[in-house]
């Protein structure tokens, strides 16, 4: 976001302007400041960038940085040497010409608009700064904050900007050189947080960096900074999650329009968010899955390695009679089936073969392609397709994969995950929502796996469809509901809902109102959720209007699913009336006092590459900046006894473990994940020396302890589920469908006059014996199988 800094002269040949860039310290962005507000589930953002022209000449300057797609920029003004100039909303080409005009009179002029091939990326753009001249830049957005099923509400400041790969057929103009080059320029940064009312505080974590928190007294408000802003990386997201103590309450907040505004602005708006009892909706019974995996160069190293240990994992949690397909893509894709399989105990072990070898070699991030191929693929019995979407990166031509998707959303519901720093939360967040899926999000440092098997339950979920959002209000109000369909709702999952009132001022005594939330589920079930609130005791917003700018922004975006440019005249409207930037409008500004002609400099900024990385352009693939390691790591062999893991370090930082094809976080194996790996596809165990070395007991320990008349397949069923259940209880949401299958599966089995109960609580007592370390020079069987395994 506020990264590279680049210049170059105007005027100056492209030798020329290489030689300037590795050196270059006349950059006029001096300091970034960013001030947030949260309010509940409402992060107000202000960003103020600081200019200085240090040259003889007038300069331009250009910043690209990356927004949530989901976040409504309501407001752009400047301060130029004591003037202060607000910008105006205008159709988008309006305001381009408006900005050149500016230009070629002489005037200073500031232009903020998105980009026209993704909603997440957004360029501000100053022309004409003075000589000497001093500028302060701001812009404001509204984002609505994220909320897990677990309660945790999170709130991210993009930071990270990724080059976007451009499929051939989608032509842009090629990237130059000066986009790619890296500067250790530094300017200062600052970043001031505050929480306030609606909720009380239980904590405030930071997710990556140090930040001082400031917790008031009465858990109502606190404050939150940077601890060390000049020491902050622009690698990663500035990122931190709030607990509440209330978080799944409902909250209806009722923001007052003013009468001397026109169009959107003028209307009163009600936002409510609330958590649907959905504990009525049944599991899918049938059902097609088909994963998607990013196998470009980008998702090396650590990105792989989750990758394959996630696509492990939901292999291994399906449920038994489904169907099932996996296809990994780059700048090419290949199928692992030609059709999907029916989920047995074949199409298990061929797909655990292609596991294995999974890798981040099919060069750059091309998704339009095989998701048309999926498409193309006819349906099975199931009739209804689960995608698993995994990508690191975005693409040029998100509007035509969004399209596409929402072309085949009747029978397609696609889930997405966006995967480390700078994933296109245009790409991630639309996807999913025009096919009604659901997003996710995973940093470097966090789990994949465990975010993807909480999305798998929801998969699972039978869908919730027809939703409809249906109003009892008091005599002379009305409501209209934005957007018109309400959005997808899963077990456990928040939900935010707009409406446009009229008819409050009006209101006397009978201020009592009702939402009702409905929905069919199959042919035969509905769901029914009624949320009763005063008009006249819900929370007040202020006077910045958060509440209008993302209401009008849902509506925008929903206009917007059309994929075409139908709705133009109605995003244009929607947008100027209620002054948010959409893909049709943008922010312009003039400063007609001051005039100074551009004959000098101009400044372009980009994101700034982490250092540890390096980028270049290869062969065909010349759009698409692959990021590679630059140092080799050495190749390392460890043996170790049970307990521990063995694995080997090669170049460019990927780190390969030879159990079974399974990786971890830095090349590690987790018991969990080798137990797991051992489980059948019917969700049964055999009783042989991997399983028990896997629980760290010999095979003859736990075969002498087998109970009368049981098979050895039923005992060692038990002995897994127990061990997950003793050994791995932090990691649940790992094995929750593993244990499922597995007790399933142990119900229709001889159980030797025990209940299934009886019997892992008689396997949680034999796994309570000491375990039998391996001495040094031991060769015994079960060593042989470490040696095989681990080293």
């Amino acid at each position: 976001m506020y990264g590279l800094r680049i210049q170059h002269d105007v005027g100056a040949s492209s030798q020329d302007k290489a030689g300037v860039l590795p050196g270059s310290k006349t950059v006029p962005l001096k300091s970034v400041g960013v001030d947030v507000t949260i309010k509940g589930f409402v992060a107000n953002v202000q960003s103020t960038l600081t200019y200085e022209n240090q040259k003889e000449v007038a300069v331009e300057t250009v910043f690209v940085f990356p927004i949530d797609d989901q976040s409504a920029v309501y407001q752009f003004e400047a301060d130029i040497d004591g003037r202060h100039i607000v910008a105006e909303c205008q159709d988008k080409e309006q305001a381009r010409e408006t900005y050149k005009d500016a230009l070629k009179t002489g005037h200073t002029a500031m232009l903020l608009s998105e980009s026209d091939t993704s909603g997440d990326v957004f360029e501000c753009k100053l022309g004409n700064l003075p000589p000497h001249g001093a500028a302060t830049l701001t812009f404001s957005y509204v984002t609505e904050l994220t909320t897990g099923s677990e309660g945790i509400v999170t709130f991210t400041l993009p930071t990270v900007l990724n080059p976007r790969y451009t499929p051939p057929g989608f032509e842009m103009s090629p990237p130059s050189s000066d986009a790619i080059q890296y500067t250790d320029i530094q300017y200062q940064m600052r970043f001031v947080t505050k929480v306030e009312g609606q909720h009380l505080i239980k904590a405030i974590v930071p997710k990556m960096d140090m930040l001082k928190v400031d917790l008031a007294d009465d858990k109502k408000s606190a404050n939150v900074t940077l601890d060390d802003a000049t020491k902050f990386k622009f690698d990663h997201d500035l990122s931190l999650t709030l607990e509440y103590e209330d978080v799944f309450q409902p909250t209806v907040i009722l923001e007052k329009g003013q009468n001397s505004k026109e169009g959107f602005l003028k209307s009163d708006v009600v936002m409510m968010d609330f958590l649907p009892d959905l504990r009525s909706v049944p599991e899918l019974t049938e059902a097609e899955f088909v994963f998607v995996i990013d196998c470009s160069g980008s998702m090396g190293g650590d990105r792989i390695a989750k990758a394959k240990e996630t696509v492990l994992l939901l292999l291994k949690s399906l449920p038994v009679g489904c169907f099932f397909n996996v296809v990994a893509f780059g700048s090419s894709f290949k199928w692992w089936f030609t059709s999907s399989m029916k989920y047995d105990e074949n199409s298990l072990e061929e797909a655990l073969k292609l596991q294995k070898v999974l890798d981040a070699n099919l060069g750059g991030t091309e998704i339009l392609r095989p998701l048309e191929s999926l498409y193309a693929q006819p349906l099975h019995t199931a009739k209804f397709r689960q995608v698993f979407l995994l990508t690191d990166g975005g693409v040029s031509n998100t509007n035509q994969v969004i399209t596409l998707a929402r072309k085949n959303a009747d029978n397609t519901r696609i889930f997405t995950f966006g995967i480390g720093e700078g994933a296109s939360t245009s790409l991630v967040r639309n996807v999913a929502k025009v096919t009604n899926g659901l997003a996710t999000f995973v940093t470097d440092k966090e789990k994949l796996q465990n975010k993807v098997m909480t999305v798998l339950k929801h998969a699972m979920q039978l869908p919730v469809t027809n939703l409809n959002l249906e109003w009892n209000l008091p005599p002379g109000c009305t409501a209209i509901n934005i957007p018109q369909q309400a959005p997808v709702v899963f077990k456990g999952q928040k939900v935010i809902i707009y409406a446009l009132i009229n008819g409050v001022e009006h209101l006397n005594e009978d201020t009592q109102c009702s939402a009702v939330l409905k929905g069919d589920i199959g042919k035969e079930n509905s769901i029914h959720y009624t949320l009763n609130f005063d008009l006249m005791t819900v929370v007040k917003s202020d006077d910045s209007f958060p509440v209008h700018r993302l209401a009008a922004q849902t509506q925008i975006k929903d206009f917007e699913k059309s994929g075409d440019d139908s709705k133009k005249g109605e995003i244009t409207l929607i947008s100027m009336s209620a002054n948010v930037v959409s893909r049709y409008t943008a922010f312009v500004g003039v400063d007609k006092e001051k005039k100074e002609l551009v004959d000098g400099g101009r400044l372009v900024e980009r994101h700034r590459f982490p250092k540890r990385l390096r980028c270049g352009f290869s062969g065909a693939e010349r759009r698409n900046i692959q990021l590679y390691t630059s140092k080799p790591m050495p190749k390392v062999n460890i043996q170790v006894p049970c307990g521990d893991i063995g694995y080997d370090r090669t170049d460019r930082e990927r780190t390969k473990c030879r159990m079974s094809g399974s990786v971890y976080k830095q090349g590690r194996t987790s018991g969990v994940m080798t137990l797991i790996d051992l489980q059948k596809f019917d969700g049964s165990w055999v009783l042989d020396r991997e399983l028990a070395a896997a629980v760290c007991l010999s095979e003859d320990v736990l075969k002498s302890k087998l109970p009368d008349n049981l098979d050895t397949s039923v005992w060692a069923t038990a002995l897994g589920v127990a061990c997950l259940q003793k050994k791995f209880a932090s990691e649940k949401t790992l094995w929750e469908l593993i244990e499922k299958k597995a007790l399933s599966w142990l119900s229709s089995q001889n159980l030797a006059g025990k209940t299934v109960s009886e019997l892992v609580t008689l396997a949680r007592d034999v796994l309570s014996t000491p375990p039998r370390l391996l001495s040094e020079g031991d060769e015994g069987e079960q060593h042989i199988w470490y040696r095989k395994y681990f080293v």
